[in-house]
């Protein structure tokens, strides 16, 4: 039987991960495009956002219990398979309404896809190893922004919204095939012993759990109160220009690659407290747009946003990897992903709320997010010291 080393798991979910994140962090720079016109305001653009992660969260709460009773390969390859389906259905929308449903069903798809890749990264790498495993692993999310996102906003402008679906939809394809085609059956993980069943209450009954599950959703519900908003706010609020916003994106998803190169080997080196500090404060001096400073080089700002953010998932997922046992990690993955999708989606719905638009397209209320965003990230860093702790006592078992 042939064997997935570390290199092979590491190259495929990363390809996986480029399309996942490319699918999902695309319509958010894409947005402007997608509501002059599909015909719907551009404060409403949170709400595709939540459309699709409260679909992966009650995909995550059905498949909780059942990732880990299956050989990994064939639910990765079956959820994996309906991604690229329903990015291609999303073509068909012909409204606000009708893409949101096609985005929840992606988001339904999606969820236990990425929970499966990245239970299959935890099983092949070492703990100690983990740090630059995940670092290497989320090239895939900064590939999506280097490349993938100023791809996506050029076919855009000059093919129609529909040109970036039809190609990440293809290129899901692509790597369905190269996943069936390399990926052998995973299943080590069925070998250990059940002495209970993997559910949403028992991975919860472990205070590490929860613990993990709480930072993450703090995480993401802080950086996703104004990510959603970045496109539309540059180019209604500062008057950035459309034809250089894929340049934008190209030089933060730059940043945001050697970020979690730097800080995964950081993490592994001398502990996760030094590398969340460094990307927390990149991520605070990147919210200064929303406080029109003036003279501020709009480029400067956002790839210290783009890092930062990418430099704090990288600390928290490669502590939070070493939390569940070998055959709870699928679950563990699926649990957390409903915590950070349900953080998600309230943060794009809570950012909604507080935001309004003028009758010229520009959104008002963005500094009071801003400062909302930067007082949780803060305190997500205070906290993560108490989550080190316990899942440090649980590697040294």
């Amino acid at each position: 039987m042939k064997q997935l080393s570390p290199t092979q798991a590491i190259v495929l979910v990363a390809a996986i991960q480029f399309v996942y994140f490319l699918d999902f962090v695309m319509m958010l720079p894409l947005g402007p495009d997608l509501a002059q016109q599909l015909n719907f305001a551009s404060d409403k653009l949170g709400w595709l956002s939540a459309a699709y992660t409260l679909a992966a969260v009650l995909s995550g709460l059905f498949s909780v219990r059942l990732l880990d009773r299956f050989d990994r390969r064939l639910v990765l390859l079956l959820t994996f398979g309906a991604v690229a389906l329903c990015t291609l259905a999303a073509t068909c929308a012909s409204g606000l309404w009708t893409l949101m449903l096609a985005r929840g069903l992606t988001g339904l798809c999606g969820g236990p896809a990425i929970a499966v890749s990245m239970a299959i990264i935890a099983d092949s790498t070492a703990p100690e190893q983990r740090g630059q495993a995940i670092g290497k692993v989320m090239i895939g999310f900064a590939l999506a922004v280097i490349i993938g996102v100023p791809l996506a906003l050029e076919l855009a402008r000059w093919g129609g919204w529909q040109s970036p679906f039809y190609a990440v939809a293809a290129l899901a394809a692509l790597v369905w095939l190269a996943a069936a085609w390399r990926l052998p059956n995973l299943r080590q993980h069925l070998a250990q012993p059940l002495t209970h069943s993997v559910s949403i209450r028992s991975l919860l009954a472990q205070p590490a759990v929860r613990m993990a599950c709480m930072v993450q959703a703090l995480s993401q519900f802080s950086a996703f109160l104004v990510i959603p908003q970045f496109s539309a706010y540059l180019l209604h609020n500062l008057g950035f220009p459309r034809e250089r916003l894929s340049m934008l994106y190209f030089a933060g998803g730059l940043t945001a690659m050697v970020t979690v190169q730097l800080l995964g080997r950081l993490t592994d080196r001398v502990g996760p407290f030094p590398s969340a500090a460094i990307a927390t404060l990149s991520f605070c001096a990147g919210l200064a747009p929303f406080f029109d400073l003036g003279a501020i080089p709009l480029i400067l700002p956002f790839v210290l946003f783009m890092g930062g953010n990418a430099g704090r998932s990288v600390t928290l997922m490669t502590i939070t990897s070493q939390v569940p046992a070998a055959h709870e990690r699928a679950g563990f993955m699926a649990l957390q992903n409903i915590v950070l999708d349900l953080a998600i989606a309230l943060a794009a719905l809570t950012s909604s709320q507080m935001l309004g638009e003028t009758a010229d397209g520009r959104l008002t209320g963005m500094s009071t997010v801003a400062v909302l965003s930067a007082v949780l990230v803060t305190v997500v860093l205070c906290v993560l010291p108490r989550l080190h702790k316990p899942v440090a006592a649980l590697a040294s078992k």
